[in-house]
């Protein structure tokens, strides 16, 4: 946090993917980009990232083309949609 913006934003973790809804939500945009989430493999720390084609992996060298931001909301928060890249959740009022 920076302290310009009232509410911290943060980068996507592999567990927010998956509850988002993996291969099949507003995060696939058919593009790579990097997880916060450490992957340990052969005595080697990487960071999980989601590949152009909506899956979860992780190991040597990514060649991702950035990182999604976030933004964690509190639980009243109003919301409508239902997360997909037909129809993304909006904040109420937005």
């Amino acid at each position: 946090d920076n302290g310009k913006i009232p509410n911290p934003i943060g980068l996507l973790t592999s567990d927010e993917y998956v509850l988002a809804g993996s291969g099949n939500s507003y995060l696939d945009v058919g593009i790579a980009y990097w997880t916060m989430s450490p992957f340990y493999s052969d005595s080697m720390a990487y960071v999980l990232d989601v590949g152009s084609d909506g899956s979860l992996a992780g190991g040597g060298v990514i060649y991702a083309d950035g990182v999604r931001p976030v933004i964690n909301l509190r639980s009243d928060v109003a919301l409508s949609g239902s997360g997909t890249s037909t129809n993304p959740f909006k904040v109420a009022g937005t």
